[in-house]
């Protein structure tokens, strides 16, 4: 198991686009992914939850990552956050 803690730097925060993408990159994988925030715990393939985490920017996300391709999948995560999601103007 892998735990990670990410910092939201995107200035528009975690919102519906980047939700999205967070879990459409966590589908890639088949290992356990968690995103938690405060005392809130999301299932990272779904974006509902990953919404319920209120992650405006400069907020930390732990990543919680269990499986064969634990690691893959973590730089993958960290790479979407890094990028801000895709949405730098």
């Amino acid at each position: 198991m892998i735990e990670r803690t990410i910092t939201v730097t995107n200035p528009k925060g975690v919102h519906a686009r980047p939700a999205a993408l967070i879990a459409k990159t966590a589908m890639h994988y088949e290992s356990s992914i968690l995103l938690k925030k405060d005392d809130v715990v999301a299932n990272a393939r779904q974006i509902i939850e990953i919404l319920m985490l209120c992650a405006p920017c400069g907020s930390h996300i732990v990543v919680e990552i269990d499986g064969a391709d634990e690691e893959q999948a973590l730089q993958s995560l960290e790479e979407v956050f890094q990028t801000h999601f895709g949405e730098e103007d």
